[in-house]
Parts: structure tokens; C-alpha cells; sequence
């Protein structure tokens, strides 16, 4: 039941045309660099994303779902496969003849896919779908139209214009938003977001060749590792769903309340300058732009120091529902309002330190 003796690489070459994963030395850093540090950054952010209650949208389940206290077993079967992409890509000679290595190339598509139609369906109903896509899709179009201007012009000549097409993309977005570091933060989410099919299309690439020029049978050791991996699979998937379903029950039925914000929204309209919102589970509320501005600070803050948030919001939430029960008429209302400008300045300041277009993200907040 031994490892079958792999043929000579360079008469694999010659034979089927396919050449080393990956040729450039330069690729190989680029390729690990990303399948080690985009996931990473990915599993952090889908922290931002957890809802704040039950509103029985699939995007919470499929939120809680993608939580790394839910997906934990996933993790491990990540951490095996990027270790043996990693492994691959240090030595491609050495390693794509242990099936071990190359099993886990496989298995890190699976994976890679899985995550992939997760995030789509997470997505699907964004304003910002078909960006989204074609995102996605760039590593597919640009290689094959880059060639394409190669071909009618010259190398330098394309690389000037595509260099004159991002700086007025970056400078627009700058005039257009004021601020100067957003067009970095775009590109640092856009990466997020593309990471899981990226890494599909990464993945897929090394698994593709490994497959045409390692695999030659299946045996017995083989075909129990498969099956142990697929068990393990199946404990994962299990695992994270009972996990989601219990992350859930732990929702308030209803949405959070900012409450002394909450209050303050019920002043007088021209002062205050809110709006009905109308709530899921049929009742109403009223809203503004303060109350938008302070929930996205809250949520920045759960999302960069999850512990100081549990800790300020256990706080507030026996200070501030006391205070906001006092409040009881318009005329208080406004007060609250008046005295909550400097934490709305304050809080204003520091998003746009941090995610730069404050306007666009908290606006989906409590929305009309």
C-alpha cells in the first residue's frame, strides 16, 4: 500500500505542457502571503457583521454561521489545508509527491468554495452586487484582457495608462468623499470581500495540477484519510450549525436600544431631526442621524476591542435605560439631543479615522 514512484517531473512538463506551481519565485510569496493573511483578516471582520437580534433574515443565520466561535472545526481543517498550500509552495519538488500535502491542497478548495457561496448569499441582496462580481471575477478578465492590450500596444504604454486610470479613480473618490485614506480603506475591504474566492481561484490552480500530474490511483491508506477527513467535515458542518442556532436563541428578540439616544430622538422633529423607522416585528421607532453615528461607533468599537465594548456596554446598559426612562417629554428630549453632541462629534471624528466615509455606512442604520 506504498506511495506509487511519481514520474520523472521534467517528462511531466514536456508531456503535458504544464509548467511547476507556481513558476515565479515572486508568486509563490504573493500566493502564501495571501492564503495566510487574508483569512485571517476575514475571520476578524465577519466579526462586524454579527446581528444585533433576531430578525430572522437568512444574513444573521448565514452571519452567526461564519462566526469563529461557531466555525471552529472549520478553522482546523482551514489551518490543515493552508499549511499544506504553504508546504507546496516552499517546495513544490519535495511535497507534491506526498498525497498527504496534496489532499489537503484539495480539500482547502472545498473549503475555499464553501466560504465562497456563503459570503455570496450573504451578499446577494447588496446594493452593490454586480460590483461585487466583478470583483470576483478579476483575476478570471483582467489577466486575459491585459494580454489582449499587450498584443495592440506596448507593454510600458499599457502599464502608463492603467497606472493614469487608478490616480483618477483615487483622486475622484478623494474629491468626491474628502478623505484621504478612504480609497486605502476600499482597497483593504475590497480584498476582504474577494478573499474567499480569491482563494478558491488560488486553491484550484495548484489542486488542478497536482491532480494531472501526481494522481495515478487510489489505495487503501488514501481512501481511509479521505474518509476520515470527510467525518471530520461532517462534525464541523454539525457543530456549526447547532452553534449558530444556539448563538442565536442568545439574540434579544428585539433590536437593541441606544436608549438615552433612543430618548433623544423623540424631541421635537426640527431640532432633532428624526424620522419613523418601522421595525420588523411591526412596531415603530424614532430615529436620526445622531442615533445612527453613536450605533456605529458601538459597533466599530465591538468590532476593534470586543472586550472594552462588553465591558462599556454592561455599564451603560444599567446607567443609560434608567436615564432614558426619565425622559419622558419632547422638551427633555432635546436636552438629551443637546447634551449628546460633543459624544456624536467625538464619535464622528474617530469613524472617520477609522472606515473614512462615515455617511454611506451608518446611513443603513435605523434607515427610513
Amino acid at each position: 500500500m506504498a506511495l506509487e514512484t511519481v514520474p520523472d517531473e521534467n517528462l511531466i512538463e514536456e508531456s503535458s505542457g504544464f509548467p511547476r506551481f507556481p513558476v515565479n519565485e515572486w508568486w509563490r510569496v504573493l500566493y502564501g502571503l495571501f492564503v495566510i493573511a487574508l483569512p485571517a483578516f476575514s475571520f476578524w471582520a465577519i466579526q462586524v457583521l454579527k446581528p444585533e437580534w433576531q430578525s430572522g433574515e437568512l444574513d444573521a443565520y448565514l452571519a452567526l454561521f461564519l462566526q469563529s466561535e461557531a466555525s471552529i472545526f472549520f478553522l482546523l481543517l482551514l489551518t490543515y489545508s493552508i499549511a499544506c498550500y504553504i508546504l507546496l509552495l516552499i517546495n513544490p519538488d519535495g511535497y507534491s509527491s506526498l498525497f498527504v500535502v496534496r489532499f489537503g491542497v484539495y480539500t482547502g478548495v472545498l473549503l475555499a468554495l464553501q466560504y465562497s457561496v456563503i459570503l455570496f448569499l450573504y451578499l446577494i441582496d447588496n446594493k452593490y452586487s454586480f460590483a461585487i462580481v466583478l470583483l470576483w471575477l478579476f483575476p478570471i478578465y483582467f489577466p486575459k484582457s491585459y494580454r489582449w492590450a499587450v498584443s495592440k500596444w506596448d507593454t510600458r504604454r499599457v502599464l502608463s495608462s492603467l497606472g493614469i486610470l487608478v490616480l483618477i479613480a483615487v483622486l475622484i473618490a478623494v474629491a468626491y468623499y474628502r478623505e484621504p485614506f478612504l480609497p486605502l480603506f476600499l482597497a483593504f475591504v475590497a480584498l476582504i470581500i474577494a478573499a474567499p474566492f480569491w482563494s478558491f481561484l488560488i486553491a484550484s490552480q495548484a489542486a488542478i495540477w497536482l491532480f494531472k500530474n501526481y494522481e495515478t490511483m487510489v489505495t487503501l491508506p488514501r481512501g481511509l484519510g479521505v474518509t476520515a477527513w470527510l467525518a471530520a467535515y461532517a462534525v464541523a458542518w454539525r457543530y456549526d450549525i447547532l452553534k449558530m442556532y444556539e448563538l442565536y436563541a442568545k439574540l434579544p428578540t428585539a433590536p437593541p436600544n441606544c436608549y438615552i439616544a433612543t430618548a433623544a430622538a423623540h424631541g421635537h422633529p426640527k431640532l432633532v431631526r428624526s424620522w419613523a423607522v418601522q421595525l420588523a416585528n411591526g412596531k415603530s421607532m424614532r430615529a436620526n442621524n445622531q442615533l445612527q453615528i453613536l450605533k456605529c461607533a458601538e459597533l466599530a468599537l465591538m468590532a476593534i476591542a470586543p472586550r472594552l465594548h462588553k465591558l462599556l456596554r454592561t455599564i451603560y446598559d444599567v446607567i443609560g435605560k434608567s436615564l432614558a426612562q426619565k425622559i419622558q417629554n419632547p422638551f427633555l428630549a432635546d436636552v438629551a439631543y443637546l447634551m449628546l453632541k460633543p459624544f456624536e462629534w467625538i464619535a464622528k471624528f474617530c469613524l472617520r479615522l477609522i472606515i473614512g466615509d462615515v455617511k454611506s455606512i451608518s446611513i443603513g442604520l435605523y434607515s427610513k
